[in-house]
């Protein structure tokens, strides 16, 4: 998008002139949408929380600073509204069973599963990870943001952008490696 559409956009966006806003939802709301559920790996959990996101993005509205670019900002309060879905997570955990990703991905070596498929396989994998590594992995390699604009959606400088992907890097392959040794080990 052009730098003075965008500007005129967002002065609009202030206004809170709905034309505006309806522009932006369905401008983004499928990467949104996409991107929450790379880190959910649910449907049902990305939808509620691209939905929370354009809510309080539209709350946000009036607030929103002038020089603003609206696809870090939107994904920012996506990755906000992720975290909270994760502490509300934690805090309702109640269940009697163990229902975790490490307990998953024990169950599928122990042949809980048949053999998972590729995207089920890099999902679990993602759902072991801490979030600040997780969010950065897909923001950098899945959504293709640079550096600085994933800095600016995590509220982090660059440099610890780039030390946090070059660590879920080697935490995502040796997780991955593991998960197929793993299979390998049940199928023989």
């Amino acid at each position: 998008m052009a730098v003075a559409l965008e500007v005129a956009l967002v002065e609009q966006l202030r206004r809170q002139e709905d034309d505006a806003f309806t522009f932006i939802y369905e401008r983004h709301k499928t990467q949104i949408f996409n991107y929450l559920l790379r880190l959910t790996g649910s449907r049902e959990l990305a939808d509620d929380l691209t939905h929370d996101t354009f809510l309080s993005a539209y709350e946000a509205l009036p607030n929103l600073r002038p020089d603003s670019s609206l696809g870090p900002w939107l994904y920012r309060i996506a990755s906000n509204r992720f975290r909270d879905s994760l502490r509300r997570k934690k805090i309702i955990n109640w269940l009697p069973w163990k229902d975790t990703p490490q307990e998953h991905a024990r169950l599928a070596c122990q042949g809980g599963e048949e053999h998972l498929p590729e995207r089920e396989a890099v999902q679990a994998v993602l759902d072991t990870m801490k979030p600040e590594y997780a969010l950065c992995l897909i923001l950098r390699l899945v959504e293709g943001f640079s550096s600085e604009e994933t800095a600016k959606i995590l509220g982090t400088s660059p440099e610890a952008v780039r030390m946090r992907l070059s660590r879920a890097r080697r935490m995502f392959k040796d997780a991955y490696e593991a998960q197929e040794r793993c299979e390998n080990a049940h199928e023989m």
